[in-house]
């Protein structure tokens, strides 16, 4: 029977290797590449890339090409040192954008912070009340009132984003049917020009799949389509 295995604690995508540790003992892993790009040193073990460490934390945590290690052991030799400057990176984001956890995770790793340093940096902006995803998807909902935006591009933007379905769910119930109804027939009056040369038939049904690539309801779609062009049948 083979061992039980685990991933090793702290690799994550896109950092992730694929090594694995068996259950009750450790990993030894041979560094066999070391480059840096842009302040990041990237750290291959047997032949694939495992790790992105910053160049100022990888100096103090330095290896070398053919050194065999435990690679989780190394990575909680380095996360304590990062914890200052992860916090700090994290800020200077969020002071240049609103994000999401995930989107701020994903930057994060990005920059050379191991997956410690980030949980740990997430959680105290969390305790802090700096990262917020349910209060970042209803501030995305309450800006897109206004725009000729459906509630289903709206879901999926939230989606794409890292928020949460829970979260999605009730910053979309800010809006009702009458909303949507009134956004829908504003992106049906700006759209109806491209086809009012068309048959009506033809018209309509462009129309129609023009609004639901917006992510409008059916029922918002059938009532701008009437507004805009006329009432009639509309093919669902």
């Amino acid at each position: 029977m083979r061992p039980a295995v685990k991933e090793i604690p702290g690799l994550k995508a896109p950092e992730r290797s694929g090594i694995m540790i068996a259950e009750g003992g450790s990993c030894l892993a041979t560094v066999t590449e070391i480059r840096e790009t842009r302040g990041v040193v990237r750290v291959t073990f047997d032949g694939r890339e495992a790790l992105a460490v910053r160049a100022r934390h990888f100096q103090m945590c330095p290896l070398k090409i053919g050194d065999a290690l435990d690679p989780a052991r190394y990575i909680g030799r380095v996360a304590p040192l990062q914890l200052a400057d992860a916090y700090e990176a994290a800020l200077e984001s969020l002071e240049f954008r609103a994000r999401t956890e995930k989107e701020l995770e994903r930057s994060l790793l990005e920059k050379g912070f191991v997956a410690p340093a980030v949980e740990k940096t997430l959680a105290r902006l969390r305790e802090n009340r700096l990262l917020d995803d349910r209060r970042y998807a209803e501030r995305t909902v309450e800006r897109s009132a206004e725009k000729p935006v459906g509630v289903y591009a709206l879901k999926q933007k939230l989606r794409a984003k890292g928020i949460s379905e829970e979260d999605a769910e009730e910053a979309l119930s800010l809006l009702d049917s009458d909303q949507q109804s009134d956004a829908a027939k504003r992106a049906a009056r700006q759209l109806a020009r491209k086809y009012e040369k068309l048959p009506p038939r033809e018209a309509k049904a462009k129309l129609s799949q023009a609004l639901a690539r917006r992510g409008f309801p059916w029922d918002a779609i059938r009532e701008a389509v009437e507004s805009a062009l006329g009432d009639g049948e509309i093919d669902e």
